[in-house]
């Protein structure tokens, strides 16, 4: 009898683990969601901890003060917020009406620009809207049934924060155990390196948010969309999912806009370009200047990931997994075997085919002395 190949045999095993692993994820994510947010978290306050605990104070005392304080000031946004939401009146079935109008204006001349049979599209728009509207009031229906797990998480956050930097030390002991003692200085500098790292990250992506909030409302305000702020907020916030979240946050005003106006179409146009605006001096100028250039990971591995993420986590791995990569990605090249990967999901070895300012610069530059 042939002897199995031992390659195939630990290719198999290596998508089994896998497959354990996302089945666990996903069994477990009303658990390991909060503690993921948790351990991110820990790391954005980490800085205050350590300088109140270097003014002498315990560390227990140190880490319940700063997330008090942290607590209050997030609960200062979020009454705000939510402030914002009560005074927000649009009823649904006034919507679908400004909407069947609207589609009724587009029908007419679709008909006489193109042609096409009124009576039939306006059957198909009609069903489309019935059917858009019902799933929109059923999924706000849908949202209270969620309340009792997402009150245990929100709940859990703070406490699992709070023993993740109380047992800090314990938990850097606990991974060196693992390792032989000629690694561990190795091992030490990847620890100090992602706690470095992810550190800024973290803040530097809070800077980003709050530098996002603030362009986004005072632009949206000086188109004059009403409740400019909470949109404003909404999509900075929104902005933390790479891509997709930049279209979400520029798309919600404006659909509120086209519900809402009688003659929407200008000022569309208006919060397109202002989005527009603020996403290239985000990518070009804000987020290069603010969180650097240390994580840089190609657009294919972080669709990809978003992609996986929603499978497994739904929108919060959405939030969770750029973090993620960031922090995977200074683990993996310092392991010599995990190299490559960090090298395939960085932006490294396609400088030369990048667009960027400078680079289209010189092409108009050079096709203008042809």
């Amino acid at each position: 009898m042939k002897n199995p190949n031992p390659s195939l045999i630990r290719f198999a095993l290596v998508l089994f683990c896998i497959s354990v692993t996302v089945l666990g994820l996903v069994l477990a994510k009303d658990v390991l969601i909060p503690l993921v947010i948790s351990v991110f978290l820990a790391y954005l306050i980490y800085p205050m901890v350590a300088r109140v605990e270097n003014w002498g104070v315990h560390r227990g005392v140190s880490i319940v003060l700063v997330i008090l304080v942290s607590l209050l000031f997030l609960s200062s946004i979020v009454l705000l917020i939510s402030i914002h939401i009560s005074t927000i009146e649009l009823n649904l079935s006034q919507a679908q009406a400004q909407v069947n109008a609207k589609t009724d204006s587009l029908i007419l001349i679709l008909e006489s620009k193109l042609g096409m049979n009124s009576h039939s599209l306006d059957a198909y728009v009609e069903r489309i809207s019935n059917g858009v509207f019902a799933s929109w009031e059923s999924q706000i229906g849908s949202l209270f049934s969620a309340t009792t797990t997402t009150v245990f998480q929100l709940f859990i956050l703070p406490v699992y924060t709070f023993f993740l930097l109380f047992y800090r030390t314990k938990t850097a002991h606990f991974i060196l155990r693992f390792v032989e003692r000629k690694d561990r200085f190795i091992v030490v500098n990847i620890m100090r390196e992602v706690s470095l790292i992810t550190t800024r990250y973290m803040g530097g992506l809070l800077i980003v948010v709050v530098i996002l909030a603030i362009l986004n409302t005072v632009g949206l305000a000086i188109i004059g969309v009403p409740h400019a702020m909470l949109f404003g907020i909404a999509a900075a916030i929104l902005n933390l999912i790479p891509y997709i979240g930049t279209f979400v946050g520029g798309i919600i005003p404006i659909l509120f806009v086209f519900f809402s106006q009688s003659d929407p179409f200008h000022m569309m146009v208006q919060i397109l370009v202002l989005f527009t605006i603020v996403q290239f001096l985000e990518n070009n100028l804000i987020t290069p200047g603010i969180v650097g250039n240390n994580i840089k990971i190609n657009p294919f591995a972080i669709v990809f990931s978003l992609l996986m993420a929603n499978l497994i986590w739904g929108v919060a791995g959405m939030f969770i997994v750029l973090p993620f990569l960031a922090i995977a990605k200074v683990i993996m090249r310092n392991v010599d075997s995990l190299k490559p990967f960090a090298y395939l999901i960085s932006d490294k070895g396609v400088e030369r085919h990048k667009v960027g300012i400078k680079r289209l610069r010189k092409w108009v530059k050079r096709k203008a002395g042809q």
